[in-house]
Parts: structure tokens; C-alpha cells; sequence
């Protein structure tokens, strides 16, 4: 099949397949591996299909387990922490292609499609996680490990930034919707993680995206480590045991332990600390790669390979906001007014997950159960 027909019988089975009151039952095995066979064409191999537990189908980008030493200037040799599920190493793990649309309060990644938008974290979670075994939302680890990838390859993705357009290039649209938003994918190539049709699309710009696994708490760095968000008890809830801090040795501990990393912010940006008090609750930002810390304080490798503290001074875009009050979670890549400041390393911590506005949207990821080693 030429590409060209390949794309138009895409489109075509993704307008079966969506029509109706229950869309997942219109698709055929047939169908579906027509559909699964034409993006794996077009994609070279590296984009597949994959269906939930209704049956209906997700465009996915199969990323590869990598290690430190490949997304650090001198990381060791340890698997990147994106690629554990439930403690074990995963040889591969599967992210949306596009920014995900809403069916039936379920998440899917289809191209050429208003994503869905205005849903705080605990919709986005569940949106995900309702999608059946192996499907949740994308942690933030794999967002870090897809950010220093494209740093160290020299690339960073352009986006929607600007009502439909790149602020910095301002050639480069999309198809727009309502509120600035763009339809799944419709940007250029360089909209994409590796500037190429097979990348991941939108990581920079049109909506602000839910991670999960990551949060700050009255200025405190917490994780849930070693894949355990994919834990069917791990609510990842205020109070969920999961959570961990972060010692300047790059320890996990219990949340609160003296010593803890802490961000901090004021007129000068913002910096990193270890334990003491974070003061009032402020609201800080600055470039990503602008943040600083106290004295003498010793930057574990953890901080570097979650792009939660720049590993040097230059080479990165997006920027960097904090609230040092309350439970805050991160909202990633920058939405269509964020401007200048958008970019695969910007990262928002300054809403509680009960916030929803136009600007946050999310994307499923999916790991193959039993797939790890």
C-alpha cells in the first residue's frame, strides 16, 4: 500500500470507528490490523497500534530502555528510572503518539483530533488507567528521559505556543480549534520529539500536560520511584505511601525527613536546598537551566536524570515554575499562551490536582505486562 493510500485509509477506518454511541465495537480485527499495518509502514516500525480492553485503538511510539550515560554528560551506567514498572526493568514502553482525545471518559491517541482539555489529575488518571492492564498516565520520568534525549541529539521540538502557531517560528501552525488549541499532529515535523512524521507530536506547547509520579509539597521534591505508579494499589493520592523524598546523597526517603531536597523561590528564581524551612508560600520562575542551589550542596545524579536540576548552565529550553505552598503537581511542555517559555523541558509545579483549566490535556503510556526482565 503507498503511503498516501495508506494515510487516507487511516483516516477513513478512524471515521468508522468513531462513529456511534459505542465506538470502540465498530472495529473489526480486520480493520485493525489494516490500521496497525499502515502506521507501522509509515513509521518504519517504531509507531504500532495497540488496542485497551474495549478494543479500540491507540497510535503508540515504542521507546527503547536506555541508561544514564546516554542522556547525561556524565551519567552512569544505570537504566533510566522512566523504564521500570513495578520494580522490574522494562526492555521497551509505549507513549501516545498525539496529546490524548476523551471517549467515553477514556484516553486515545488518534491523529487529526481535538485533545482533550479543561481535566484535572485525577481525570487524566483515570482516563488512562480505565483503558484496562498496562495503560496509565505518562510518568514524568519518561517525559525527563524524552527531554535529555533530545538535548543530547541536538534538538528541540517546536510547538503550538501561540494560538496555533510557534511564537518562535511563526510559519509553523497547525490546524487550529477553539481556544487555541490545535488539532493531534497537524504541526510540522519539527512539532514532533525528533523533528521526523515518527516522533512524538505536541510534547511542547498546545496543552499543558499531567505527569505522574512527581510532585512538590510545601516546596519538598517527591517521587514515586522504581515504576511503582503502575502499582494497582498506588493511588498516587496525597496520602498515598508511595511517595518519597530525596536526600542530597540521592537517597529516597520517608516524605518530611530532615535534609530533604527542597525547592525554594523568590525575586531571584529559584533554588535548591536541603531540609530547613522553605519559607512563606511564593510562587517562583525562571529558565530551567537558571535554577540554582545553596551552597556547598551536593546535586545527586537522580535530580539530573529527572531533569529536576540542570546538569550544566546552557543547552536547554522552557522554563521552570514553583509553588512553595501546598501539594503541587506537574503540568509539562508549556500550553498555546505559554510563548517564550514553552519547551520540552518546561515543567509547571504550581497547581493542586484538583485544578482544571484550557491549558491542561494528557497522554496515556502503556507497558506490556510480563514484558519486563
Amino acid at each position: 500500500m503507498e503511503k498516501r493510500e495508506a494515510c487516507a485509509e487511516i483516516n477513513r477506518r478512524l471515521e468508522e470507528a468513531l462513529a456511534g454511541e459505542n465506538p470502540g465495537k465498530s472495529w473489526k480485527e480486520a480493520h485493525l490490523r489494516d490500521f496497525r499495518a499502515a502506521v507501522e509502514t509509515l513509521s518504519g516500525g517504531s509507531n504500532t497500534v495497540i488496542v485497551d480492553d474495549w478494543g479500540l485503538p491507540s497510535v503508540m511510539v515504542r521507546i527503547a530502555a536506555c541508561r544514564n550515560s546516554d542522556l547525561l554528560e556524565k551519567g552512569s551506567e544505570a537504566i533510566h528510572l522512566a523504564f521500570y514498572s513495578k520494580g522490574v526493568m522494562q526492555e521497551e514502553i509505549y507513549i501516545s503518539k498525539f496529546q490524548n482525545v476523551l471517549i467515553d471518559g477514556r484516553g486515545y491517541s488518534l491523529p487529526l483530533r481535538t485533545p482533550a482539555y479543561g481535566i484535572n489529575f485525577e481525570q487524566a488518571l483515570q482516563a488512562c488507567r480505565g483503558k484496562g492492564a498496562g495503560w496509565n498516565l505518562t510518568p514524568f520520568a519518561l517525559r525527563a528521559a524524552l527531554a535529555l534525549e533530545t538535548r543530547r541529539k541536538g534538538f528541540f521540538p517546536h510547538g503550538n505556543s501561540d494560538n496555533g502557531v510557534d511564537y518562535l517560528y511563526r510559519e509553523e501552525h497547525g490546524e487550529s480549534e477553539e481556544e487555541g488549541v490545535v488539532r493531534t499532529g497537524s504541526g510540522p515535523v519539527t512539532w514532533s520529539h525528533n523533528g521526523g512524521r515518527d516522533g512524538i507530536y505536541d510534547l511542547t506547547g498546545n496543552l499543558n500536560e499531567w505527569d505522574a509520579g512527581l510532585r512538590l509539597v510545601d516546596g519538598e521534591i517527591q517521587v514515586i520511584p522504581d515504576g511503582m505508579w503502575m502499582q494497582e494499589d498506588c493511588t498516587m493520592g496525597e496520602d498515598c505511601w508511595y511517595w518519597r523524598s530525596i536526600t542530597p546523597e540521592g537517597e529516597l526517603a520517608e516524605p518530611g525527613v530532615p535534609g530533604a531536597l527542597k525547592y525554594t523561590c523568590g525575586e531571584d528564581g529559584i533554588l535548591l536546598t536541603a531540609g530547613g524551612q522553605t519559607g512563606k508560600d511564593a510562587t517562583g520562575n525562571c529558565a530551567f537551566g537558571n535554577i540554582r542551589a545553596e551552597a556547598g550542596l551536593q546535586i545527586p545524579e537522580l535530580l539530573y536524570s529527572l531533569m529536576l536540576y540542570p546538569e550544566e548552565k546552557e543547552g536547554y529550553d522552557g522554563w521552570r515554575w514553583i509553588k512553595s505552598g501546598g501539594e503541587c503537581l506537574p503540568l509539562c511542555g508549556g500550553g498555546y499562551r505559554a510563548l517564550d517559555h514553552a519547551g520540552i523541558f518546561f515543567v509547571g509545579l504550581t497547581y493542586p490536582r484538583t485544578h482544571n483549566y484550557n491549558l491542561t490535556g494528557f497522554r496515556s503510556v502503556y507497558v506490556k505486562p510480563g514484558n519486563g526482565r
